[in-house]
């Protein structure tokens, strides 16, 4: 067995100069997988390019709510297309935080996606910021979703409706600042084998630091130790395999 990042951005810039070192130091702590979750149009064709050079990235294609009103319905058949060739939908989802586009458009994409998720049998990797409620809602009229609600900041009760609903609950990087008492309670709270660990790379350390994916031995750690753990537990409980449906895990 081997680690999965769950959540790695790998298409951004920030990576466009040292991409093979930053997966090589990741695998050398035994980080063997990568699931790359796209953000919208602009960076699918960059992900097609890494994910024929790199086997062992695994690739999702989505529109994110922050980016869904510089699409239209000649995307969303694009999108319909590279899901032939993904392990799963995403990232999409809800972000009420201001100064986003409006509740209405971001409405459309996130419940367009969700049918398309449906009908390639595909999970969902989902953004919510300020919205949990309202997707919990959205998914309990889709009984056949399942996914991982990326980056969670909620409390107990909204993570078990999740779970509830056949999501995993994705911790990454943020557990480490210094204001992660709600997502360490959390922890406290959560089995194992309800969390996805993530990263979000290069986001996730604060707007001044790059994050990598070698980070993710640094959440198990952290993860391990809020529990009572090792971090080996924490490894053969990482149902990152049973997620994402390309099996990405040795």
């Amino acid at each position: 067995m081997s680690w999965v990042d769950s959540h790695c951005h790998l298409d951004h810039v920030a990576f466009k100069h040292d991409l093979p070192q930053v997966l090589s130091q990741a695998q050398d702590l035994g980080i063997k997988r990568f699931i790359v979750p796209s953000v919208g149009s602009h960076r699918w064709s960059k992900q097609q390019d890494i994910q024929e050079k790199y086997p062992n990235t695994y690739h999702a294609y989505g529109i994110h709510p922050w980016f869904c009103d510089l699409h239209n319905e000649e995307h969303l058949e694009q999108l319909d297309d590279l899901l032939n060739n993904a392990v799963a939908v995403g990232e999409c989802g809800l972000d009420f935080s201001p100064n986003k586009p409006s509740k209405e458009q971001q409405m459309y994409w996130f419940e367009a996606q969700v049918t398309l998720a449906k009908k390639h049998q595909l999970p969902l990797i989902i953004h919510s910021v300020k919205a949990n409620d309202v997707i919990a809602s959205t998914l309990k009229k889709q009984s056949t979703c399942r996914g991982v609600i990326h980056g969670f900041t909620g409390n107990i009760n909204q993570a078990q409706t999740f779970i509830k609903h056949g999501f995993k609950i994705g911790i990454g990087t943020r557990l480490l600042k210094a204001n992660a008492d709600k997502t360490k309670t959390l922890l406290s709270q959560l089995p194992l084998e309800f969390i996805l660990l993530e990263t979000d790379a290069p986001d996730g350390l604060g707007r001044d630091a790059r994050n990598e994916p070698k980070a993710l031995i640094v959440v198990a750690n952290a993860v391990a130790k809020l529990g009572g753990h090792s971090a080996e537990n924490v490894l053969n409980l990482n149902p990152a395999s049973g997620t994402f449906s390309a099996n990405p895990q040795e």
